[in-house]
Parts: C-alpha cells; sequence; structure tokens
C-alpha cells in the first residue's frame, strides 16, 4: 500500500479522464446551443436590424467547431477505455486530444476577436459597436465563449493527462 498511495493508477487516470470529456461535452454543447440560439433585434433611429449569430462567420466557425469537438470527444470517451487496455492506442489518443484542443482555441479567439469589435468597434475602421443596442444578444455571446473556454481549459487538460499517460506506457 505503500508504494501506491502517491502513484495514480490506470484505472483512476480513466475516470478522471471521463469525468472530464463528460464536462468538456456539457460545455461544447451549451456554448453552441447559446450561440445557435441567440437572436435580438434592435432599433436604431428608426431602422430595424437582427443581431443572430449566423450574420458572423467566426460565431458560424464556433458553432461548427463545437459540435465537431463534441461528436470526437464523445469517440473518445469510448477510446480511453479502449486506450487503458491496450497502451499503444495512448499516443493516438494524445494526437486526437491535440488536435480537439487546437481547435477549440481557434475557435474560441476567432469568436472573440468578433465579440471584441461588437462590444468595442473598431474606430479605425469605422465600425460602431452594437452592442449598446443589442444587450441581451452581447451577453448571451459573452456566456458562449466563456463556456467554450472552459471547453478549451478542460481538453488543454485532458491532452496534458493524455500526453502523460503515453509517456509512462
Amino acid at each position: 500500500m505503500g508504494d501506491t498511495a502517491g502513484k495514480r493508477t490506470p484505472l483512476m487516470n480513466l475516470k478522471v479522464q471521463l469525468a472530464m470529456r463528460v464536462l468538456t461535452i456539457g460545455a461544447a454543447l451549451a456554448s453552441m446551443a447559446l450561440m445557435i440560439t441567440n437572436r435580438e433585434v434592435a432599433s436604431v433611429y428608426g431602422i430595424a436590424f437582427e443581431a443572430k449569430y449566423s450574420d458572423s462567420s467566426a460565431f458560424r466557425y464556433l458553432v461548427d467547431a463545437y459540435i465537431a469537438i463534441a461528436a470526437v470527444t464523445v469517440f473518445t470517451l469510448a477510446w480511453a477505455c479502449l486506450a487503458v487496455r491496450s497502451g499503444g492506442l495512448i499516443f493516438a489518443l494524445f494526437f486526437v486530444d491535440l488536435l480537439t484542443t487546437l481547435t477549440a482555441i481557434s475557435a474560441f479567439s476567432a469568436s472573440m476577436s468578433e465579440g471584441f469589435i461588437g462590444k468595442y468597434g473598431n474606430t479605425h475602421a469605422g465600425w460602431l459597436p452594437i452592442c449598446g443596442y443589442v444587450h441581451n444578444y452581447c451577453n448571451r455571446v459573452t456566456l458562449s465563449l466563456a463556456l467554450s473556454f472552459v471547453c478549451f481549459l478542460l481538453l488543454f487538460v485532458l491532452t496534458i493527462l493524455t500526453a502523460s499517460a503515453a509517456r509512462r506506457s
């Protein structure tokens, strides 16, 4: 008992990985759902305009990327169980986790820059901020981006755990 007290067993690592993958799926789906259902109509000087996620290529990319991330993470749930039993699959799982993490941060950063322009505008380009007119839309974008960052952090930790397991096998 003394020499295994400080070490993580493969089964313990599997339980942590499975829990984190389920949380990742939840965060990805919640972020995506918030963005897809986000829509608000506002009137500025008597001219009505509609703010919706599909008007922005960065927000569409976020939704598409997080659909793919949720699907891949569901697939890697089963893969993680198999990887504990056969060490050869662990490096491949690490590689898939790494690609998923990179996709998550890419989608987050693209959407974050779009959200920044929506909130603060760009005076050099003549783009005005819209958040003063569509408060609920901007609040939901902010919440969606926060969830997508949480998803990225979970994937980052998963990648580190998988890399550590691949190094040990």
